[in-house]
């Protein structure tokens, strides 16, 4: 064990749509090497509330988009994370794309350009969100904003919204996959929508704990 990191509280921050993945790996892998130490795992906003949060010492470390960061932050490149859009149960006879097939929706999933999709209505996060800024380039692209029905900062509404037909959403691989097997229609976008992620942490020592945490996240996408 790391002298100092096997007991303790470790304070994270992570972009809501980065919990379940990868967030979600790091801390399982964290935690059987450390089940001493107390994970406190804080869910900003966007990403000008997570590099507040680093920056103010309220987190050691945040996992977030690798763009746009600033430059009195370390910054460890963490991979990539694509996004797909999941559609209400069925949508084929609007956008020819048909509903996911058994096994892996997202194996199955079609290719649906942004253009064909501008009288689609979406289920979109708060402007300034990572997410709401990659649908807005998508469609930009197209020449056209979004049809925006539904704005919620809820992340966890949004597969319930679109299960229930209010729209279609941009959301991470892993919870697309997760729509498609409740029954959601999947599509590839094109152009695909991929972001980069970074772990950020101040400079200067970190605790143990953290350090430890940063090594092991580092390690484990090198």
């Amino acid at each position: 064990a790391v002298a100092g990191a096997s007991a303790g509280t470790l304070a994270l921050a992570s972009l809501p749509t980065l919990a379940a993945d990868p967030l979600a790996g790091m801390v399982g892998r964290y935690r059987q090497h450390y089940p001493g130490v107390v994970l406190d795992l804080a869910a900003p906003e966007d990403t000008s509330d997570l590099v507040a949060m680093v920056r103010d010492g309220r987190c050691e470390a945040g996992l977030t988009e690798a763009a746009d960061l600033p430059d009195d932050l370390v910054s460890h490149g963490i991979g990539d994370q694509a996004l797909l859009l999941i559609l209400p149960p069925d949508p084929s006879a609007r956008i020819g794309v048909s509903a996911s097939l058994p096994g892996d929706p997202v194996a199955s999933a079609a290719t649906v350009a942004f253009a064909d999709m501008l009288d689609i209505p979406f289920i979109v996060a708060p402007i300034g969100t990572s997410t709401r800024r990659l649908l807005d380039e998508g469609f930009a692209g197209a020449g056209a904003p979004p049809l925006v029905a539904v704005v919620t900062a809820q992340r966890d509404a949004i597969l319930p919204l679109v299960l229930a037909g209010a729209g279609a959403a941009l959301v991470p691989e892993p919870i697309a996959a997760v729509a498609g097997a409740l029954g959601a229609t999947v599509g590839r976008p094109h152009p695909a929508v991929v972001r980069s992620i970074a772990l950020v942490h101040r400079t200067g020592p970190l605790s143990p704990a953290a350090s430890r945490f940063v090594e092991m996240a580092t390690l484990q996408t090198a």
